[in-house]
């Protein structure tokens, strides 16, 4: 079985990186339906987002101190592979996972 992190390091590591500058109104409404989103209380979270046929996603922001950000928004970051039905599937089976547990 794969883990979050084993997905999330394949994808970092075979990906595509890709940082954009959003504004907080822009990342709330691209954040609608995230899978498996983590988020702490610091002010990082990073979630997966698979587009059928195209590409599946790692992605992340920090607004922590430390982070990438300021008054209009954030740097979001993230990693692109093309859409692969086997890793879809595993990142679907861990979503299922989290639902059962609650």
């Amino acid at each position: 079985m794969h883990t979050r992190s084993s997905i999330r390091e394949h994808i970092a590591r075979t990906g595509e990186k890709v940082s954009r500058w959003r504004t907080w109104e822009q990342a709330k409404q691209r954040e609608a339906t995230p899978l498996l989103r983590e988020s702490r209380p610091s002010g990082y979270s990073n979630w997966f987002a698979v587009e059928k046929d195209q590409a599946i996603w790692w992605i992340y922001y920090d607004t922590s101190d430390g982070g990438i950000w300021n008054s209009e928004g954030m740097a979001v970051t993230g990693f692109r592979v093309a859409y692969d039905e086997s890793l879809a599937q595993r990142i679907y089976e861990l979503v299922y996972e989290c639902l059962m547990k609650e």
